[in-house]
């Protein structure tokens, strides 16, 4: 039974108790069966990863930038960052009416037992339901102060060990990722007209190229998650440098580029999976002029070199590491 469905079959028990109207605040949300039963109007969803929030869209649901004032029912769905987990949770409790009921639905590889083990030191848990290799627990308001004040500030933004602003949960946020500094030490061709930046994270990369080739003309940073590029923006000042919060894998492409820098995911989940990577590469092909230059860093074990066959004419290894490949791809098919 997929993990979705874990969250549909308890309101499917409960769904007597559940409120007839909105708004019904879900953090995190996803393509969760258990919303396809409520009036999308009801649904007061967010979501800053980028196709997540397009998925929603196309169900027809409306997404919100913000928290809304008031609520009698949310749902915190978890991630991979306790600390994104944590301050989620006091954010959806701190909006919630007296009375209202918190819902917090996770994989155990997301950690939903560390979870309710934190929340319980502050307040009961109501209940909680598990299945399908995770557990939804619930929570009920029952007094306005805040029992979790003290996660609301795990996620706010602050300079990491290196003095770039980052978010704690968002990729490499305490320090410089390492393949990112190994990739902007194997440049050896120096970067010249417009570019981009493919998974530009907080933008490392991007900051460190525009401080380095006066001859760039144009950075364009496309990354999916929201947050990361908050923090490129007040990472980079740089008048060349423009932010766009986008799928790279669904945007659309025209070939503009003579240079794209990156160093794309290999995982949503805890699993690898090369495939986002190589459709990074088939993507690059794409945006780069005829004579535009692809430079990138992998992991060593990630077989990307039969997609570079497919779409570049030339391109070759600038180093490797124990754990790294710098690869240049040049000529465009």
């Amino acid at each position: 039974m997929p993990q979705s469905s874990r969250l549909a079959k308890l309101f499917d028990t409960l769904g007597s108790i559940l409120p007839e109207t909105g708004p019904i605040l879900v953090i995190r949300a996803t393509d969760n069966p258990a919303y396809h039963s409520f009036d999308t109007k009801q649904l007061h969803c967010i979501q800053s990863f980028k196709p997540g929030h397009d998925t929603l869209e196309h169900a027809g649901l409306t997404l919100q930038p913000n928290l809304p004032d008031t609520t009698s029912t949310a749902i915190v769905e978890l991630t991979r960052s306790k600390p994104e987990n944590l301050a989620n949770i006091a954010k959806a409790y701190g909006v919630l009416d007296v009375g209202g009921t918190l819902y917090i639905d996770g994989a155990k590889t997301d950690g939903i037992d560390s979870i309710q083990k934190a929340v319980k030191k502050h307040m009961p848990v109501e209940g909680s339901y598990s299945k399908a290799h995770g557990k939804v627990i619930w929570l009920v308001k029952n007094q306005k102060q805040n029992p979790f004040q003290n996660w609301l500030g795990l996620t706010d933004i602050a300079k990491n060990n290196d003095g770039f602003w980052t978010v704690p949960g968002i990729f490499s946020a305490d320090a410089i990722d390492p393949a990112s500094a190994l990739l902007c030490d194997n440049i050896t061709v120096p970067l010249k007209g417009k570019g981009a930046d493919l998974g530009a994270g907080w933008g490392y990369l991007s900051h460190h190229a525009l401080q380095t080739y006066p001859e760039i003309t144009g950075l364009d940073l496309f990354e999916a998650e929201h947050i990361s590029l908050d923090c490129a923006q007040k990472n980079i000042v740089d008048k060349r440098a423009h932010f766009h919060w986008q799928d790279v894998r669904n945007m659309p492409t025209i070939s503009i580029y003579d240079f794209i820098l990156m160093n794309p995911p290999f995982h949503v989940s805890r699993k690898a999976d090369p495939a986002i990577g190589r459709d990074f590469i088939a993507q690059a092909a794409k945006l780069l002029t005829p004579k535009g230059r692809l430079w990138m860093v992998a992991n060593k074990q990630l077989a990307y070199e039969a997609t570079l066959d497919a779409h570049f004419n030339t391109w070759d290894y600038a180093v490797q590491t124990n754990q790294y490949k710098i690869i240049h791809a040049r000529r465009p098919k």
